[in-house]
């Protein structure tokens, strides 16, 4: 027991430096009537009601290191206000981007059977990453010397992490079993997910070496902007012709998206399992267990013209460049002829590559007060791996190894029945974002169910400060259900 205590120690010990937002909102899972909530476990389902139908809905979520204040502030000596550009740099780590997702559930349904329960689901997610190496804000902090005037050696400037996006449209079904003999439910979710686009940067790469005395700094460039897509590009016909692209390629998107074998797609799985124990219920649950999507069609690629660039910079003084006060060609003619080879070359079918969709944990625990208060507590995890496939990782060492970032927080909420059709959620998350704690990440949310057979819920997540000049994060949801049917054992305080 104690070994186990020290693995789980110095795992979340590990994880702590990149524990930040997540894209999951973090009110729903203890919030189990609303229907949405089984996307976060499988094994919850509506006690109160036998048949649902979801109806479209959206959330819109955004996690930024900076605020307005980490930007601006007022300095009381010039009596104005400033950019602190140091301040903004202090805070900038490539463990903490920029990130923006936006989901929209487009139709799903769920109904019970005796101990079974049977969902389905399909939404669209979309997601968007933007971010700094800690190099590239050491370089522009420091240049290329210690804080002894000492040269470094080698600065990692971009190390592929500088800007991602993808989107892919889930279909899930799903299936719950209520043991009769124990309080326990499980269930499963099989997901194919289609993809719609994928733009991404992580094999790319730029390293700049300073020679000990400073006479020459080397830059080692490489990057490769790789982007996949159900719909192929006519680079030929720019962006005016995007419209007339996605109308004459229409049938052949669908087919793409549906097509697991010669399409964009992949397969995942989500399992989870509540054990109830009087007032108290335990769960946990490991969502989108997948090897990502595999982007196979109208796959292209933007790399240097002469493959990996190599640029050198030697002294120079002025002179050189100035000859008789006319400007030195040759001298301007060997800088260009450097820079001339990290050009883009656009390149069609390429190579497929899979792209990681993130592996999600939830584990909770929740106590339920005189079926009027439910008291939560959640641990919400997540694996970010990016790109799965390298083709051209050894063109600088990379070796194709594969970043993993493990990213967490954990949410305490508390549910407060009002009559039988409205429950107020609130809710706050811890989040370390690399560089403090913030211990009051609030949330707010209510669900009204009008009859109990039309239901609707506005749920706001990860706000993180109450004022808009200091605020980093936010998460919203919002949507309509129909509720049909009893589920025959339970009313909707009892869940």
């Amino acid at each position: 027991m104690k070994k186990t205590a020290i693995i789980l120690t110095a795992l979340l010990l590990t994880g702590i430096a990149h524990a930040q937002y997540n894209e999951t909102n973090n009110l729903f899972y203890h919030a189990q009537r609303i229907p949405q909530s089984n996307t976060l476990n499988p094994a919850f389902f509506p006690g109160n009601n036998s048949v649902y139908v979801t109806l479209p809905s959206t959330g819109l979520q955004f996690g930024f290191p900076l605020s307005i204040h980490d930007i601006v502030r007022y300095d009381s000596k010039q009596k104005a206000n400033i950019i602190d550009i140091n301040g903004v740099f202090d805070k900038i780590s490539a463990d903490n981007p920029f990130r923006m997702n936006w989901d929209m559930g487009l139709l799903g349904f769920g109904f019970r059977a005796g101990d079974l329960f049977f969902t389905f689901n399909t939404q669209l997610r979309t997601s968007m990453t933007l971010g700094l190496s800690g190099g590239i804000v050491s370089a522009l902090t420091g240049g290329n010397m210690d804080d002894n005037g000492n040269p470094i050696p080698s600065v990692t400037v971009l190390n592929g992490n500088a800007f991602n996006a993808q989107m892919y449209l889930e279909t899930s079904l799903g299936a719950g079993y209520q043991v009769p003999v124990i309080p326990l439910t499980v269930g499963v979710h099989a997901k194919l997910l289609s993809g719609v686009f994928n733009i991404q940067t992580d094999n790319t790469n730029i390293v700049i070496e300073t020679d000990p005395n400073f006479d020459k700094v080397t830059a080692r460039v490489y990057y490769e902007a790789m982007e996949a897509a159900a719909v192929p590009i006519d680079t030929a016909g720019g962006t005016k012709n995007i419209l007339a692209n996605l109308t004459k390629h229409l049938g052949e998107a669908v087919e793409t998206m549906f097509d697991p074998i010669n399409g964009n797609t992949g397969l995942a799985f989500d399992i989870g399992a509540k054990y109830d124990m009087g007032p108290f219920t335990f769960s946990l649950a490991v969502n989108d267990l997948s090897a990502g999507i595999h982007w196979q069609k109208n796959v292209n690629s933007m790399v240097p013209t002469g493959g990996q660039g190599v640029i050198e910079f030697e002294g120079m003084q002025v002179n050189n460049l100035l000859n008789r006060g006319q400007m030195n060609m040759d001298s301007l003619k060997y800088v260009a002829e450097q820079f001339k080879s990290l050009l883009p070359r656009f390149e069609q079918n390429t190579k497929d590559y899979w792209y990681n969709v993130p592996t999600k944990i939830n584990a909770g625990a929740s106590f339920n007060f005189l079926k009027l208060l439910r008291a939560g507590l959640l641990f919400h995890g997540q694996f970010d791996r990016g790109l799965l496939s390298k083709q051209n990782a050894t063109t600088l060492d990379l070796g194709g190894n594969v970043a993993n970032t493990f990213r967490f927080n954990t949410t305490a909420t508390l549910g407060v029945n009002v009559f039988d059709w409205i429950e107020l959620i609130l809710g706050t998350s811890l989040v370390f974002d690399g560089n403090k704690a913030d211990f009051f990440n609030p949330g707010a949310g209510f669900v009204l169910s009008i009859g109990t057979a039309v239901q609707s819920y506005l749920v706001a997540d990860y706000i993180s400060n109450i004022y808009i000049t200091d605020a980093k994060a936010f998460n919203l949801k919002f949507g309509l259900n129909l509720l049909i049917g009893h589920g025959g054992r339970k009313r909707v305080l009892d869940i």
